[in-house]
């Protein structure tokens, strides 16, 4: 039996399409029922269903499939969770958790097609559209599965539904909730009140480690550049969602101050305000996990604002997550070449400036390691070619 056969088989029972959606190199776009996927590079899709509901993608590189379903259903994510882990002939319970403002659900799922065993995790959340429900299932053959894993919790980790920016499905369930964290910030010599829950330093450390683990997969691939990419989308999404309230806390005690010093352009005062920040930052080597004896060189944000940690990627990622969250326009951009990493914010003022390949417009580059305004960096880190967004272009 050919791996196509059993991708085949198994899309007739559980996998589905999109009723409409956009297949952009790793990224899943359906709108819609309002969700994003930004699976690992190297999946392609290897089966749909005959009522146009169904499909399935296959890595060429591991023995991972990943299905994806549409369900219309007067019930809840659990009870269409397990009729789907049903039809597979999986027997493991699925069990509820509260994800993205919604109740979903989660299941262990092992599972035989004609002789071959399988395993791996599903899950089921509503989408935007009342009454549907999206189901996803990434499995490999059960001999594979634990060295798969971290491929399979990633690749379920990229599912977004809805513009709210949330941590992924899987961190979420890993580690949930556990209650506010309070913190103190020194800003430009003003003190900041903030707080993070108390699950968001091992939490963001598990994503790091996770994306980390993907990314070494890539080290001599031709999608290496692209993988680059998605391992710091990944870290930033969860990075972003954290760090909301962080950003409102900051913006409330900061942005008063930076209307008297620039009434014209408030946003580049405070942005500045930032960016001396981070740049004041003693430079330190983040930790390895002791759970996953991994080290990326990548200081998670809620260990950078407890000062564990930073490096010119955290910094630059800190700066995009807090001005994005207040509406002013920030990206993180890196350099192969020249090893290093900046902030580029979208702001008008003099300088050199990073124009976004996505967009085409110019944003005002940050360098987060020197004392400089926007706009100032190096001259041997000045040709704009050699930068890129970690963006899906």
């Amino acid at each position: 039996m050919t791996r196509n056969h059993v991708y085949k088989k198994i899309a007739a029972l559980f996998t589905a399409a999109f009723l409409s959606f956009c297949l952009f190199a790793e990224t899943v776009i359906d709108e819609t029922f309002g969700y994003a996927l930004d699976i690992p590079e190297g999946y392609q899709l290897s089966a749909t269903g005959n009522d146009n509901l169904s499909l399935a993608f296959n890595h060429k590189n591991l023995p991972v499939t990943l299905a994806v379903k549409i369900y219309d259903s007067e019930g809840d994510a659990l009870s269409v969770l397990q009729t789907a882990m049903q039809k597979i002939g999986s027997k493991e319970k699925a069990s509820i958790f509260e994800w993205n403002d919604s109740l979903c659900s989660v299941a262990n799922a092992k599972f035989t097609v004609e002789v071959s065993d399988y395993e791996g995790w599903a899950v089921c959340a509503p989408t935007t559209k009342a009454g549907y429900f999206l189901t996803l299932l990434c499995y490999a053959p059960a001999s594979m599965a634990k060295k798969c894993e971290f491929f399979i919790i990633s690749t379920i980790n990229s599912l977004k539904i809805g513009d709210k920016n949330t941590e992924g499905i899987f961190t979420t369930i890993a580690y949930p909730k556990e209650g506010a964290k309070a913190l103190s910030l020194n800003i430009g010599g003003k003190k900041v009140a903030t707080k993070i829950d108390k699950s968001d330093l091992e939490a963001s450390s598990f994503v790091i480690n996770i994306e980390f683990n993907i990314l070494t997969m890539y080290a001599n691939h031709p999608l290496k550049m692209d993988a680059w990419k998605r391992y710091y989308r990944m870290i930033e999404r969860d990075s972003k969602a954290r760090m909301a309230g962080v950003a409102e806390d900051i913006y409330k005690a900061l942005y008063p101050e930076a209307k008297k010093q620039n009434a014209k352009q408030p946003e580049l005062a405070y942005a500045q305000m930032l960016l001396s920040w981070v740049q004041s930052f003693e430079y330190a080597q983040a930790k390895p996990s002791t759970a996953q004896n991994m080290n990326s060189g990548f200081t998670s944000l809620p260990a950078v604002l407890e000062g564990s940690g930073n490096d010119c990627d955290s910094r630059a990622m800190l700066l995009s997550a807090l001005l994005s969250a207040k509406g002013i326009p920030c990206l993180m951009i890196f350099s192969p070449e020249y090893a290093h990493a900046m902030a580029a914010v979208k702001i008008n003022a003099p300088g050199q400036t990073f124009k976004d390949p996505k967009s085409g417009e110019e944003y005002l580059m940050g360098e987060t390691t020197a004392k400089v305004n926007w706009g100032t960096i190096a001259q041997d880190h000045a040709d704009r070619k050699k930068w890129m967004t970690i963006e899906a272009e």
